[in-house]
């Protein structure tokens, strides 16, 4: 997988939805998206700087838990970043950004694209079942916006 230096103009909306996350989720959460495309990945939108930066250094590197979300479309959830050795680069970027935890949610776009909401928070295993639920949803109103071109 390698990374795009271009962001496509069609995502310029996603930056509403990663504010929209970061005030639905309940808790203090940074929020951004990252977008696989023709197996490109780009980071696309973010409620923050730092979750922005930590999502950069997965594009670039190839590796992190919103990577892994992608590839496997499955959720991805770090309870204590500190504790977390499968990606050492993102897990430098984290902790020096001040998260803790992390979640990756992916949805699947089409048969070429694949988008994924990070959430990044300074509290150990701060959400719940149900918060996870609900950003779980919104990230498949992301990828249907993404695939109805409402993105």
């Amino acid at each position: 997988m390698t990374a795009s230096t271009d962001v496509d103009p069609s995502f310029s909306s996603l930056d509403a939805y990663a504010r929209e996350a970061a005030a639905r989720v309940g808790v203090p959460t940074e929020c951004s998206i990252i977008v696989r495309r023709h197996h490109l990945l780009e980071q696309v939108a973010s409620s923050g700087d730092r979750a922005a930066r930590c999502d950069q250094v997965e594009v670039t590197s190839g590796e992190g838990p919103c990577v892994v979300a992608i590839q496997q479309l499955r959720g991805e959830l770090v309870l204590d970043v500190l504790a977390e050795e499968r990606w050492p680069r993102w897990r430098t970027a984290a902790a020096e950004a001040g998260f803790r935890s992390t979640a990756a949610l992916p949805g699947q776009v089409d048969a070429d694209t694949t988008v994924a909401l990070n959430l990044y928070s300074e509290a150990v295993d701060p959400w719940d079942r149900e918060a996870l639920v609900r950003m779980d949803r919104l990230v498949q109103e992301i990828a249907e916006a993404l695939r109805t071109g409402g993105a």
